[in-house]
């Protein structure tokens, strides 16, 4: 058992108990407390009245409906009052019907427009709710490969699912239930203020003790709710991080540790919630009080009113019933608040990552001439290190590449090469300096036209889910079965293609036929092979090492980069050894370069690379 389990939940245990000696579970909540941003309460609500500003129509509709249900519900206590005072003054049994019948209808026009009023806030609100999904989505996956991958996929995932998750309920049902309890209380305060000045001076001492309440609650459940998001955002990496770790999981044994830290970042998320719900018990005891002072205060001024001839009894009875009537919809506006106070949380990262992340558009229309390649100038640098500094892992690099030509990046891990990959494939915006492709500046060249002229493979490849043809036509959608099939061909693929169950109808990916890591990999390069991009970028395509299809790979990545510029991030120096030109790198910067007969004469640190290899 494991220590979360065993130490049980306790709602005041602090966090750093929980996390104990957990130091991933504390870093990665750390870590997630500041990964993709968080919109403040000003910008989400900046951001939502532009939304609802787009649908002013439905929302002006919506509105009047809801306030016509409210009027209705504030008028039936009102009918109920004359209806007593008709009956104590001794009035016909026709006033008696007249009124039951007024009271019968106001009550179905109640139930209707609430009714109605409930369906097109929430109809509204998944309009809403449709778009900010697709938002979310399309920032997120406009997201650059880089940040993903230091951020982690976990925050991401949660918040195009768990957070559009929460935020779906509150609008089908919460925000509906909310609005219109909002507008009930309103209207029948003001149907109480109305009806006598003795029960407005009732009101003035008892909505004061609710607003107080209220503002307690929330102001101690807000921030618990943020942390309580992170927490979820750190579950889910957690929990993908076991489970695409399962092989090297198994290998060690160290299904333990992963179970426990999992279960470490879970009771962080559940203790959070656990102090949400004694805050509540807390709150329910509050709210005794007004409730019994409010009924105390109505039967005694009814009382004194009654008696001394200053009030009939139908008008306290009305008073009576806008009271108990009242109880029921503040409550439950508190406690609606409550849980929208979950939904504005994971509401401020949706809009967090809608409106801080620019989308992927075209920053101007210059399309490359040519397939080659220019850099001016160019450096890179990732944040900054403990003393303010930044982590320069690119310095500044002039570079001309031919059309045709291969050009091989070579040096120990960690020395740029993929940074610099990542920057002339276009996928990764330099700090500084100038990309140039066919002399159009990557800067303010056409978004598509680059994709279209580009290609990036690196080590690790996606096979998406579904048919073989399906995964080959995302870089040719109107390719024919024989155009696949010679694509295929060409990286040594047709083979084992043609002995899957259904050839090219095969499912693949998740769920279904499961390909080896060289049978991804070609699959990538015949997907290259489609597109027929006039640069190749192969970041370690083929690294890995030691793989019965290692020389297949070679052979099918140089088949694909033929005719083509290409840049090659060498895992095996026979890589490098085909390339027209050999690109030395150390510490971020270019130390030699030439062909490799030319280094190795030259005795440097590619000899002596060289020499190891070979030996």
């Amino acid at each position: 058992m494991s220590a979360p389990q065993k130490a049980g939940l306790d709602w005041d245990r602090p966090l750093e108990e929980v996390l104990g000696e957990d130091a991933t579970a504390r870093r990665q909540l750390a870590e997630h407390a500041q990964l993709l941003p968080i919109a403040g309460p000003g910008a989400s609500m900046r951001f939502m009245l532009a939304r609802l500003r787009e649908h002013w129509l439905s929302a002006t509709a919506t509105l009047l409906i809801t306030v016509g249900g409210a009027v209705a519900a504030a008028i039936l206590p009102r009918l109920i009052g004359s209806a007593v005072d008709v009956v104590a003054d001794g009035g016909s049994s026709a006033e008696v019907w007249s009124l039951g019948l007024r009271i019968l209808g106001v009550g179905v026009l109640q139930a209707v427009l609430m009714a109605a009023g409930w369906s097109m806030i929430s109809a509204l609100g998944q309009r809403i709710l449709a778009g900010m999904r697709e938002d979310v989505i399309d920032r997120a996956l406009d997201l650059p490969a880089q940040t993903m991958e230091r951020t982690g996929i976990g925050d991401a995932l949660s918040r195009v699912a768990d957070d559009v998750d929460v935020a779906a309920r509150a609008v089908n049902n919460l925000v509906p239930n909310l609005i219109q309890l909002g507008f009930l209380v309103l209207i029948t305060l003001g149907g109480m203020a109305m009806l006598s000045p003795w029960l407005l001076l009732m009101v003035m001492i008892i909505v004061p003790m609710y607003v107080l309440a209220a503002t307690w609650y929330l102001r101690r459940t807000g921030p618990i709710y943020r942390r309580e998001r992170i927490a979820m955002g750190a579950r889910a990496q957690g929990l993908l991080s076991a489970i695409h770790g399962i092989p090297t999981v198994h290998a060690y044994g160290i299904e333990r540790r992963e179970t426990r830290h999992v279960a470490v970042l879970s009771e962080t998320a559940a203790l959070l919630n656990m102090r949400v719900m004694h805050l509540v018990s807390r709150l329910v005891l509050g709210l005794n009080v007004p409730e019994n002072l409010a009924l105390a205060m109505v039967i005694g001024v009814g009382f004194v009113l009654v008696q001394t001839g200053a009030a009939p009894v139908g008008l306290v009875t009305a008073a009576a019933v806008y009271l108990v009537t009242l109880f029921w919809p503040m409550m439950a506006v508190i406690f609606n608040l409550d849980e929208v106070q979950s939904a504005l949380a994971s509401l401020a990262r949706m809009v967090g990552v809608i409106t801080s992340i620019d989308p992927a558009v075209s920053p101007g229309t210059e399309v490359p001439r040519d397939a080659s390649i220019r850099l001016e100038q160019v450096s890179h640098a990732y944040g900054e290190d403990e003393d303010g500094n930044e982590r320069i892992v690119l310095r500044p690099l002039d570079l001309e590449i031919a059309p045709g030509e291969t050009v091989s990046l070579v040096g120990a891990s960690g020395a740029g090469k993929s940074t610099l990959a990542a920057i002339m494939a276009g996928t990764l915006v330099p700090r500084h300096g100038r990309v140039l492709h066919g002399g159009a500046d990557l800067a303010s060249a056409d978004l598509e036209a680059v994709r279209r002229h580009a290609s990036i493979v690196s080590q690790d490849v996606h096979v998406f889910r579904g048919t073989l043809r399906e995964d080959l036509q995302l870089a040719a959608p109107d390719a024919s079965d024989e155009l696949l099939r010679v694509a295929l061909a060409r990286v040594e693929a047709l083979t084992w293609v043609d002995r899957l169950p259904q050839g090219l109808d095969t499912e693949v990916g998740e769920k279904g036929e499961r390909l080896t890591a060289e049978q991804s990999q070609q699959l990538a390069l015949a997907r290259v092979s489609l597109q027929d991009p006039a640069v190749l970028i192969l970041d370690e395509a083929t690294a890995d090492e030691g793989s019965s299809g290692a020389r297949v790979l070679e052979r099918a990545a140089l088949e694909v980069a033929r005719g083509r510029t290409t840049i090659i991030v060498a895992h095996r120096l026979s890589q490098a050894k085909v390339a027209d030109r050999i690109l030395v790198m150390a510490d971020g910067a270019v130390v030699e370069q030439g062909t490799h007969d030319e280094l190795v004469a030259r005795g440097g640190d590619y000899a002596r690379l060289w020499e190891a290899w070979a030996g």
